[in-house]
C-alpha cells in the first residue's frame, strides 16, 4: 500500500535560514496537522492528541510518499516519532514525488508540476496567506494583540484545505510520472543516510580558516582601495582639442 502525506507546521525557527533539520529539531516547532491518503482512499487528517493512525503503526508494511523528501521526513522523525510516539519509518520505505518529477524534467514545485501534467489541482493564494500567518506561534505581547480566534480558525480551515489538496496533487503527479531510473533510487537512499547521519567536521579548524580568510581578504583590499583612491585624483585638462591630441606644439613648429 502507498501512503501519500503532507505535514503543516509552525515554528519560531527560520526555515530558510537554518534548514529543514534544525527547523524540525527546534523546540518551538510544532504541527498543525498531517494529512494522508492510502492508495485511492480518501484524505484523512491527524491532529496532535489523536492516536497514531493504523497505517503509520506498521511503517514497514507500506511505502510513504512525500512531495518534499528534504522536509517532511525530518518533521516526522523529530516531532511525530519523538513527541507523539509514531514508529520510525525507514528510508527504504519512503519515496519523494519531487525527485520523480526532477528525474523526468518536470518542475519541482507542486503547483507548476500539476500545470505541466495537466492535472486539475491548483494552489489557493488565500490558503498560502493563511499558511504564512500561521507559520509562527501566537504570542501575547504589548506591541501585538492576540489574534482573533474566529479569524485564526478560518485560517486553519483554509490551511487544512491546502494540505488535503497537496496530498491529492502529490498522489496524482506521482502516479503519472515514471519511476526513478534504477541507478537513481540507491542515490536517493544514500542522500537520506548522509543527511540523517550528518557530516563530521573539525569545527575549530573551520572557524580558524574562516577567520584567516576574512583577515587575508581585508589585508589585500586595503592597498587596492588606496590605489583606487589615488587613481581618482583630479588631473589637469587641456584647453583645446589639439592639445588633448598632443599636436598643438608640432603645428606651431611647422608654421615657424
Amino acid at each position: 500500500m502507498i501512503v501519500f502525506g503532507d505535514i503543516e507546521t509552525f515554528s519560531d525557527c527560520n526555515l530558510k535560514e537554518y534548514g529543514a533539520y534544525r527547523y524540525a529539531a527546534d523546540p518551538s516547532t510544532g504541527i498543525h496537522f498531517m494529512c494522508f491518503a492510502a492508495d485511492d482512499g480518501p484524505v484523512q487528517t491527524w491532529r496532535p492528541g489523536d492516536p497514531v493512525p493504523a497505517l503509520h503503526a506498521e511503517p514497514h508494511a507500506h511505502t510513504f510518499v512525500w512531495d518534499n523528501w528534504s522536509f517532511d521526513p525530518h518533521i516526522y522523525a523529530q516531532i511525530l516519532v519523538k513527541r507523539y510516539g509514531f514508529p520510525p519509518i525507514p528510508s527504504e520505505s519512503q519515496d519523494c514525488a519531487e525527485r520523480h518529477a526532477l528525474a523526468n524534467a518536470y518542475p519541482a514545485k507542486l503547483k507548476l508540476r500539476c500545470e505541466a501534467l495537466n492535472l486539475p489541482f491548483r494552489k489557493d493564494p488565500e490558503a498560502h496567506k493563511a499558511m504564512l500567518r500561521l507559520a509562527r506561534p501566537q504570542k501575547n505581547t504589548k506591541r501585538k494583540k492576540p489574534d482573533d480566534p474566529a479569524k485564526r480558525e478560518h485560517d486553519l480551515m483554509r490551511l487544512l484545505g491546502r494540505c488535503m489538496t497537496d496530498v491529492e496533487s502529490t498522489r496524482a503527479s506521482y502516479r503519472k510520472l515514471p519511476s526513478l531510473p534504477p541507478a537513481e533510487r540507491p542515490l536517493l537512499l544514500l542522500d537520506a543516510k548522509i543527511n540523517r547521519r550528518g557530516v563530521r567536521m573539525n569545527i575549530p579548524f573551520i572557524e580558524a580558516g574562516h577567520a584567516f580568510a576574512i583577515a587575508e581578504r581585508n589585508r589585500v583590499n586595503v592597498p587596492a582601495r588606496q590605489t583606487a583612491s589615488s587613481d581618482q585624483r583630479p588631473r589637469p585638462q587641456p584647453d583645446r582639442p589639439d592639445q588633448a591630441l598632443g599636436i598643438g606644439s608640432a603645428s606651431a613648429q611647422a608654421r615657424g
